[in-house]
């Protein structure tokens, strides 16, 4: 049995805080670009007017700022967590050791098959 008795603030804060951002990157930047390609291909007086620069610079703001939010939360939330452990001990954990699987070859050159049957005789 292994107990998780801390967390690091900073690094897991971090760690967290990065994830958090990629994970709204991957949906933030092509959401902005379509909206921003979509805006250009209005005529102009046809309908509001969108700014592509703006919709790219907000993406990129709010991918920041949740960075930012998910950083303080996650490192109020390790402090919290490493407070409380010291009380009642923390997280106990059953880890297994797994052996790892066998080393795929990969880099070999391709063997040639072998036909197991032999080719059809030719008709007639």
């Amino acid at each position: 049995m292994y107990r998780i008795r801390r967390f690091g603030i900073i690094k897991t804060a971090t760690m967290v805080a990065v994830l958090y951002m990629v994970a709204i990157a991957i949906f933030a930047i092509p959401i902005a670009l379509f909206i921003s390609a979509v805006g250009s291909a209005i005529p102009a007086g046809a309908g509001p007017s969108i700014d592509a620069s703006g919709i790219i610079m907000f993406a990129l703001l709010l991918i920041v700022g949740y960075g930012i939010g998910t950083w303080v939360f996650t490192a109020i939330a390790c402090a919290l967590y490493n407070l409380v452990a010291r009380w009642v001990g923390g997280v106990e954990m059953q880890l297994e050791a797994v052996p790892p699987p066998p080393p795929v070859t990969t880099w070999a050159a391709p063997t040639p098959s072998t036909p197991t049957d032999p080719p059809p005789a030719p008709a007639g």
